[in-house]
């Protein structure tokens, strides 16, 4: 069947070559109008409305997300800089959620209203940051009776990076509570609680705790009593990245012991092939571990980390944010060690600082991560912000059966732990991911839908006008060469963004080459490795997209299985259509094609425009910028 979309826009096979816009309005952008502008003069340009977002100002890490049973609320922090547009005095802020659709500022979203934990005075062990951390409705003596409690790292020398020599007390980690439903934080007062790093390890960094009871771990370890078990990010120069691993009573949060190494690999080793097992590098951030029942009861150890340092040409950002799945024993000495089987990229664009809480309303794993700006330090005063997070992830292990290794690149050291059954199929168990499906229907709320005929395309073509914040889902099949889809089109064609798989390389592309004619925006292709399986009865299965353009924030999830997160500018207003994408030469049958356009604000008690005035840091404020650029 031929393709029965009308073509309402070009052509892609044609498309005009692109020339800079000589704008002189907001409408169509040129690098030297964002020049001439004011601060937060963009500010809702390329905003994310239907993802977290702080309310201005510079955010990284998600941290300190529950959920707390006794007042039916999930909370939500994140690091911030509240009046700047870069990293510099970290503190935490805070919104809250009844289910984690619509978010409120604790606090209020003026200014920095929503700040929950701050720097301490100077010379304290905070006064340099409150980096990332993890949070329990439970207190110290791991009792629910309203209490919350965080575990961060508290910094008091700056600067810190794997790549320099590390300063003995630069972190330490400490407790904040809160006994009014985290209005207000309160730090323990016999902080820090953990004051130094393992003993003999020549440290690349010591950071980021996280902590949450796991009874599958006291059941290895043999624990009389139930245990917490914390995790940081961490590495040792010129040996390679760790994961610390401590215990403490359940009775006592105040308590830990060092057990070891959870994990030990090689310098900047991989599990598998590079591209599609990542890297550990030189240093672990943002490290969290946690359990996952299958549908047959059995039990999946995982771990997610953030990597630092090791670049590859297909992967150009310095970061990774992997998963691995791992089996877990008990060491000699009474400690647990984790040997990956498998894993891969948690996403495969730029998402980091990707942790996970266990909401224990849904009995499920949810994850957030961190959408860092793909700007290139262009036109950020401009925005007047950066950063937002992606949607939140279920988490699942994911069972596959009938599978059959039809051309040998279904590997056992790779993204499945794979069975081999006696009829010659396989058995594959991987991590599955999707975005937690009441978000999905609650920013769905007030769209405006459209489904498509299906057919086998063999030219691109625009087929509708939507929006910048639009969410577009696609089921693809028997490809001949690349194919996929077109979003943020212009109609004259001098903008346009591709996301299409190439099935003679295994990869998801995002083509951002044509996303915005201001180059001064990153425009490399995103490429991450996606396998489809082959079914012993049915072939190889559809590639179904679900894709998600929100401001600039723009992610693609493929099967529940993969994931990648990037960024767009375009400088048009009217790059808003939408279509499927073919190669040149190449054909695809398409169905189920559906696109919901106006996504919904989640944020509804702020203004769209909730800008502060930005603040320029002073030398003395930064120690001559050497803590951080002041800007």
């Amino acid at each position: 069947m031929l393709w029965s979309i009308p073509v309402l826009g070009f052509m892609l096979g044609a498309l005009p070559s692109i020339n800079a816009q000589n704008s002189t309005s907001l409408e169509n952008l040129d690098a030297s109008v964002i020049q001439s502008l004011g601060n937060n003069t963009l500010f809702t340009r390329w905003r994310p409305t239907s993802h977290f977002i702080a309310p201005a100002g510079w955010m990284n890490d998600p941290c300190g997300m529950m959920y707390d049973p006794t007042t039916d609320t999930y909370h939500l922090h994140y690091q911030w800089h509240p009046y700047h547009v870069n990293w510099g005095n970290i503190s935490w802020g805070h919104a809250t959620s009844k289910d984690l659709i619509t978010w409120t500022d604790v606090g209020g979203w003026e200014g920095n209203g929503a700040e929950s934990l701050v720097t301490g005075a100077n010379g304290s062990y905070n006064h340099l940051g409150i980096f990332s951390g993890s949070a329990q409705p439970v207190n110290i003596t791991g009792g629910q009776d309203g209490t919350l409690l965080i575990f961060y790292t508290s910094v008091s020398h700056l600067p810190t990076n794997w790549r320099i020599p590390y300063y003995p007390g630069t972190e330490m980690q400490s407790l904040a509570i809160s006994t009014d439903g985290g209005e207000t934080w309160e730090q323990y007062s016999d902080n820090p609680v953990i004051s130094s790093p393992p003993e003999g390890w020549n440290i690349t960094g010591w950071r980021d705790p996280f902590f949450e009871p796991w009874p599958e771990m006291d059941h290895v370890l043999g624990q009389d009593e139930p245990h917490y078990y914390a995790v940081f990010g961490s590495g040792i120069k010129d040996v390679g990245s760790r994961i610390p691993f401590y215990s403490a009573p359940a009775s006592n949060l105040t308590d830990w012991t060092f057990l070891g190494a959870l994990w030990e690999p090689s310098m900047n080793e991989s599990l598998g092939s590079t591209i599609e097992t990542g890297t550990y590098a030189y240093n672990f951030e943002v490290s969290n571990f946690f359990s996952l029942e299958d549908e047959d009861g059995d039990i999946h150890y995982y771990v997610m980390m953030g990597t630092e340092g090791g670049n590859t040409t297909l992967h150009p950002r310095a970061q990774w944010g992997l998963w691995n799945e791992g089996l877990v024993t008990r060491r000699a000495n009474g400690s647990a060690q984790f040997t990956p089987v498998a894993g891969g990229a948690i996403d495969s664009g730029l998402l980091y600082a990707v942790t996970s809480f266990y909401d224990a309303k849904n009995d499920r794993r949810v994850q957030w991560g961190w959408a860092p700006e793909e700007m290139n330090d262009f036109a950020i005063n401009q925005q007047g912000f950066q950063g937002a997070f992606a949607l939140p992830r279920e988490m699942y292990a994911k069972k596959t059966t009938g599978l059959v290794n039809a051309d040998g690149n279904l590997t056992t050291l790779g993204n499945n732990r794979l069975v081999e059954h006696s009829d010659g199929t396989f058995t594959a168990y991987t991590l599955g991911a999707r975005p937690v499906p009441e978000v999905v229907a609650g920013i769905r709320n007030g769209t405006t839908q459209q489904n498509y005929a299906s057919g086998i395309v063999n030219s691109s073509s625009i087929s509708g006008k939507g929006s910048n914040h639009i969410e577009i889902s696609a089921s693809f099949s028997n490809f001949s060469g690349p194919a996929g889809v077109t979003i943020a089109a212009s109609p004259g064609g001098e903008e346009y963004t591709t996301i299409y798989f190439d099935p003679d390389t295994y990869t998801i592309n995002v083509n951002r080459s044509y996303s915005s004619t201001i180059e001064e925006f990153s425009n490399y292709t995103v490429v991450g490795y996606f396998y489809p399986y082959t079914f012993a009865k049915t072939g190889i299965e559809d590639v179904e997209m679900h894709i998600y353009l929100d401001g600039s924030l723009l992610e693609v999830y493929v099967n529940d299985r993969f994931w990648l997160t990037t960024r767009i500018y375009p400088s048009r207003t009217d790059s808003t259509g939408f279509g499927i994408y073919v190669g040149e030469g190449a054909s695809v049958e398409v169905s189920d094609i559906a696109v919901w356009t106006g996504l919904s604000n989640i944020f509804p008690d702020r203004p769209i425009n909730s800008s502060s005035a930005l603040v320029f840091d002073t030398p003395e404020q930064t120690n001559n910028y050497t803590w951080w650029s002041g800007n």
